[in-house]
Parts: structure tokens; C-alpha cells; sequence
């Protein structure tokens, strides 16, 4: 993985050199800034947005599949792989001097969205935004959404977090910053993504930018997945009910509507991007940009050596009839979801886009809510549409009327393991339904929910005395 410096580090050098990201964007990426002649054109803060969405890469690829899978259990070690880090997630051996327990890069778009916010207001104040309403509201949503999504992705990790809002610039600035506690998290979540909904459009033009920028149908995503995290069910079912509204931007792709399964539109939205399903990705684009997701050190074929392959309790939830298996590994248990099957080239596979979210998690999402909600038909008849698109049988009213709460939930989340596998959703699901030790458990001894929070980096507490280590890493 990709070297990782401090979050203050990041915050006041704010990134020297990265490369741009977009191929759905045209303007160059800004990281870096001098106040005397910055902030002066509208077309300044939209380079500065193209340059948070450049930090999000940095800070994503591949961390977001490690966060998300890596201490879960639908992928085991390959163990002709290098990478010492994996084995020790993979075996619940974190501690604070991995590197991936870093957070300076999720706090480096933080920072980036924080000068965005602040100079965006300045400018309009002084009437650079006249006649840009539409150009204004954009900027500043997505500045909110971003700040919400990294927030909300770090609380997830490591719990509490200091919240920072105002921009660091330079060393002079105070900077050193307590935690606060998950709830003031979660209230400065809500708050950022309230202040989204209401200035985002629901889809860009050109069209395909629609799925690499944030959207209100993204914030609802977001949203989604935050209700859900917070057991908040009757929220969760009102914003995924706004993105199943949203039918011009979002539909569910196809595992028949080519001869090829690798040709389908459900398959190629892994390997190609930007599907009728996608609802917020990372883009990446090596051949134009420069910009690598790294997906090849975690995924693909073993004779490369990634971190990971398919493991065998995921294997056996598939049904030789399921053809997402077909997609997702092959018989050797190379991870083959997010690559060509035909004429594999290493070189040109390590740009894929990284999912964040699809309607096909929402939808499951929803499942879940529904059964909670003491709704079990409305949930079952969600993993029926997963089970029918992929090949299978649905369920009868016979095979879950008898069965509780919690063992409806576990049909979904087998589903939901199947559907995602790959794409950094396990590990949260896990913890997000209370069963991250009776699944773990067997796998790697996981026993204490405590263990559930990430470790922070040792170096971040030496620069911050007021930073204290999760209590079980004490």
C-alpha cells in the first residue's frame, strides 16, 4: 500500500504532487494554495473540489477494501502474497503501528473540503458566484457530502474522532484537537449532509459525471447507510425510497442481456465503471491521469500475488446456479470481480473504480430495515430480486415464515455477501448487525466488542497529546 503520513502532516501541507483523478472532469486537480492569488474565479474552488476528489483517491485506493473486508471473513490470505499487513488483519493482529490504522489521508480530504467551504462562502459574498447560482450550489454540496462521507467512514473505524471544521493553513495554527464523542460525530454527519440535500442536483451533464461526483442521490445513499449504521430504521426507509424514486439515474443492471456473462451489463459494471446501478464511484484512469486504484495488490490472480483470495465460507454460500460466483473468483480462488476475464493484462488493470455505493446495497439495506421494521415479506421479496437477477430461486413464504427476526437478518446478510463481496462492505455489516464475534470468532478469536474500533496510529498520538487510544489497544 501506498505510503501514509500524519493527518496534521496532510492538513498543513495539503498534499504536494498528486496526481489527478476524473475522467468524467476535465480541470485540473488544486491541493495546494497561496491566499494572494487563489480563490479569485469560480473556475479556482472547482479545481479545488477536482483536487478533494483527487485526496479521496489517494485516501480509497485500496484502503477502502481493506477497511471492509480485510477483517471479515469473505477473503482469506494468499499465501504467496508479500503483504505482511493483510495477515495481520486477517488474523485480528491490529495494532497502532499498522499503517492502515493511519487516518491522515481521510483527514486530508476533510481539510481540502473545509478551505473549500470557507472560501466558497467568501466568494460568493463577494458576488464571484452573480449569475452562478447552480455553479455555487454544486461546489459547496459536494464539499459538504465529502466531509460527511470521510466522517462518517472514520467514525465507523476508529469511533470517536476530533471534528474538525475550519481549514489548517500553517504551522502558526493551533491544531492539536480532541475526540468527541461518536454522537457529536454523527450530529456534524447529519449536519453536513442536510446542508448537501439541499444544494445538490440529482444528476451533472455530461452524464456520466453523474456517478463520479456526489448527487443528492449519493447523500441519500449516504444517508441510507448512516440510518442503518444507527439502527435508525424508519430514516433508512425514506432516503433509499428517494433513490428508488430516482429511476432515470438509477436501475439495476443484467446478468442476461449478453451471450458472454463476462459481456453483461452486470458484470462490466466491476470491470468497465459507471453502470445503471452505480450511485457514487471513485473514478480512476491511469492511461489519461495517472490515477491507480491499486485494486491488483489486493484482488486478481494469485500468480501476481495480491493480498487476498476468495475464501472458503463465501464460496460455499453460492449455488451452482448463482452466477455472480462465475464473476467474483475462479476456480483457482483468484478474486476476478473487478477484472478482464479475457487476455488478463496486469498492466492496464490497476485503475478500476471503486464502488462506493450501488442500488443493489440499498436495496439490501433496505431489506434489512424492512425486517426490523417487522416486515419480512417486503425484506425477503428484496433478496428474491438478488437471487432471481443472479440465476437462482427465490424464496417461499415456507422457507422464512417460521423463522425470527435475527434469522431473516442472516438470509439478507448472506445475500448481502454474496451481492458485495469484495467491495468493503463484510466487516461493516458485521459489526453494523452484531455479529462480527459469532462469525469472527472461529475464524480469527475475535471475543471483545471493543476490538470492533480501530487502533490510531501510534504517530498521531505523539503529535496530538490530546488524542487517547481506543481503550482496547491501551
Amino acid at each position: 500500500m501506498k505510503n501514509q503520513k500524519t493527518l496534521f502532516t496532510y492538513m498543513l501541507l495539503l498534499v504536494l504532487g498528486l496526481s489527478a483523478c476524473k475522467k468524467a472532469l476535465e480541470l485540473n486537480p488544486i491541493t495546494e494554495y497561496a491566499d494572494a492569488n487563489f480563490w479569485k474565479e469560480t473556475s479556482q474552488a472547482t479545481a479545488a473540489l477536482n483536487g478533494a476528489y483527487t485526496l479521496l483517491q489517494a485516501a480509497m485506493g485500496p484502503e477502502g477494501v481493506f477497511y471492509g473486508e480485510a477483517r471479515a471473513d469473505n477473503v482469506a490470505q494468499n499465501l504467496t502474497s508479500l503483504n505482511t499487513e493483510s495477515l495481520n488483519l486477517l488474523t485480528n493482529n491490529v495494532n497502532p503501528s499498522l499503517r492502515i490504522t493511519n487516518w491522515s489521508q481521510l483527514y486530508a480530504v476533510v481539510n481540502q473540503s473545509n478551505l473549500i467551504i470557507k472560501n466558497v462562502r467568501l466568494m460568493s459574498q463577494k458576488g464571484l458566484y452573480a449569475n452562478k447560482t447552480a455553479e455555487y450550489n454544486q461546489t459547496l454540496g459536494q464539499a459538504y457530502a465529502l466531509r460527511a462521507l470521510c466522517y462518517f467512514n472514520m467514525t465507523r473505524i476508529w469511533g470517536e474522532l476530533p471534528i474538525v471544521t475550519q481549514p489548517l493553513k500553517d504551522a502558526t495554527e493551533n491544531y492539536y484537537v480532541e475526540r468527541s464523542d461518536t454522537a457529536k460525530v454523527y450530529n456534524r454527519i447529519e449536519l453536513d449532509l442536510d446542508s448537501a440535500a439541499v444544494l445538490l442536483p440529482t444528476s451533472y451533464s455530461p452524464s456520466q459525471t453523474t456517478k463520479a461526483l456526489l448527487t443528492a442521490g449519493a447523500v441519500n445513499a449516504i444517508y441510507t447507510d448512516l440510518y442503518m449504521w444507527r439502527h435508525q430504521y424508519e430514516k433508512a426507509l425514506t432516503a433509499s425510497q428517494r433513490i428508488l424514486n430516482n429511476t432515470a439515474n438509477y436501475s439495476l443492471t443484467s446478468l442476461t442481456d449478453a451471450t458472454a456473462l463476462e459481456n453483461t451489463t452486470y458484470a462490466r459494471q466491476f470491470t468497465h465503471g459507471f453502470s445503471t446501478e452505480s450511485i457514487f464511484e471513485i473514478d480512476f484512469n491511469f492511461a489519461e491521469r495517472g490515477a491507480r486504484s491499486f485494486y491488483i495488490q489486493v484482488y486478481g490472480d494469485i500468480g501476481f500475488q495480491p493480498a487476498f483470495q476468495v475464501s472458503v465460507p463465501l464460496m460455499t454460500k453460492f449455488s451452482p446456479s448463482d452466477k455472480r460466483a462465475t464473476i467474483s473468483y475462479n476456480e483457482r480462488r483468484d478474486i476476478t470481480k473487478f477484472f478482464d476475464k479475457t487476455n488478463f493484462v496486469r498492466s492496464t488493470m490497476d485503475d478500476k473504480n471503486i464502488i462506493m455505493y450501488r442500488l443493489s446495497d440499498i436495496l439490501l439495506l433496505r431489506a434489512e430495515a424492512l425486517n426490523q421494521l417487522n416486515r419480512p415479506a417486503e425484506a425477503i421479496a428484496i433478496v428474491n430480486q438478488m437471487k432471481v437477477r443472479a440465476g437462482e430461486t427465490g424464496l417461499l413464504p415456507s422457507d422464512y415464515s417460521g423463522l425470527n427476526k435475527s434469522q431473516v437478518e442472516d438470509i439478507i446478510l448472506n445475500e448481502r455477501s454474496k451481492e458485495l463481496c469484495f467491495e468493503g462492505k463484510r466487516w461493516f455489516d458485521l459489526v453494523r448487525t452484531g455479529k462480527a464475534i459469532s462469525v469472527m470468532q472461529p475464524i480469527n478469536g475475535l471475543n471483545n466488542e471493543d476490538n470492533y474500533v480501530w487502533p490510531i496510529f501510534l504517530n498521531e498520538i505523539r503529535l496530538n497529546p490530546l488524542l487517547k487510544q481506543n481503550s482496547y489497544y491501551q
